[in-house]
C-alpha cells in the first residue's frame, strides 16, 4: 500500500516530536502493509525554502529507515493550506506537489468551506494541478452541506479519505459524511493522515477492510494501490476514477441514506 498523505517526519508540524518516535510510526505502517509514504507536513502558501528542508528531512529519515533496516521508502509532499495566497505565482508549484507528481494535497479550514475555494480551485487547474481534498469528510460546513464539495469533485478535483474516519471510534458525523461520500463516488484514495505512533497511528489495514465493507474489495484495493500509484508516479487519472453519483441520486438520498455502524 501506498500512503499519500503522512506527517512522519519528526521535530517539523503537529507529527512525531522525535526520530524515534518516527521510526515507530514507520514500523506501524510496514507492520499494516504500508510501504511507500509520501511524507506530508502541513505548509501555510507556497514556500521553496521550507519545501527544500522538508526534503533534506525526508533524506535524512530515509536514511534512519535503512540504518534500522525498515523496508519503507519516503518521498515528499506537503499538505497545502487552501487560501487566496495560491493564486500568486509560486515560482515552482512542482517543488509542493505529491512526489513532484501534478497532483496538490490541499486542505480548507477545519469548520468552512471559504467563498474563494472554487476560484483557487480553478486557478490551480489552469497550471495542470489536480487538487486533492484532504480529509473532506472532517469538514463541518461540508457535513452540513456536502453539495458543495461535490460539486467540486463534478469538476475534477479529487478527495481523500482518512482510514480512521471509518472506524468505531471516529466521530458519529465525521464517521457518516465519510461513508455517504465514499458511497457516492465522491473520495478517490484512502490515506492515513497520521500524526503520531499512538491515537493518529499511520495503520491503513482497518481502513481497508472498512472500505471494502461498503464498497467492496476491488474498489478499496484501487483506493490504496492502483490510485495511489498514479499520483506517486504522476500518471492520469481521467477515466480511471469511480463515476460520482448524479446530482439528482444525492439530492434524493443525503438525508435518509442509512447507516450502517459496524
Amino acid at each position: 500500500m501506498i500512503d499519500i498523505h503522512c506527517h512522519i517526519l519528526p521535530e517539523v508540524d503537529d507529527g512525531p516530536f522525535s526520530l524515534d518516535e518516527a521510526i515507530v510510526m514507520a514500523r506501524l505502517a510496514v507492520a499494516s502493509g504500508v510501504r511507500r509514504i509520501i511524507a506530508t507536513p502541513h505548509q501555510p502558501a507556497w514556500d521553496q525554502t521550507a519545501m527544500r528542508t522538508i526534503l533534506a528531512k525526508v533524506q535524512r529519515l530515509q536514511r534512519e529507515l535503512h540504518l534500522a533496516n525498515i523496508g519503507l521508502s519516503l518521498s515528499i509532499g506537503c499538505e497545502l493550506r487552501l487560501g487566496p495566497e495560491l493564486l500568486l505565482d509560486s515560482g515552482n508549484e512542482r517543488m509542493h506537489t505529491l512526489n513532484r507528481s501534478r497532483y496538490l494535497l490541499v486542505e480548507l479550514p477545519p469548520a468552512e468551506f471559504p467563498p474563494y475555494t472554487e476560484a483557487v480551485i480553478f486557478e490551480l487547474q489552469l497550471r495542470g494541478l489536480v487538487p486533492i481534498v484532504a480529509h473532506p469528510e472532517r469538514n463541518a460546513a461540508i457535513q452540513d452541506d456536502p453539495e458543495r464539495y461535490a460539486r467540486l469533485v463534478e469538476r475534477g478535483v479529487m478527495g481523500q479519505l482518512t482510514a480512521r474516519s471509518l472506524l468505531a471510534t471516529a466521530d458519529r458525523r465525521t464517521r457518516q459524511t465519510a461513508e455517504r461520500l465514499l458511497k457516492y463516488g465522491l473520495v478517490h484514495v484512502l490515506a492515513s493522515d497520521a500524526h503520531d505512533a499512538d491515537e493518529r497511528a499511520p495503520d491503513l489495514a482497518q481502513g481497508l477492510a472498512a472500505v471494502a465493507r461498503i464498497v467492496g474489495r476491488q474498489q478499496a484495493e484501487a483506493m490504496l494501490y492502483r490510485i495511489p500509484e498514479a499520483i506517486w508516479s504522476d500518471r492520469d487519472l481521467v477515466g480511471h476514477l469511480p463515476q460520482p453519483a448524479t446530482q439528482a441520486e444525492r439530492s434524493k438520498q443525503w438525508k435518509w441514506l442509512p447507516i450502517k455502524l459496524f
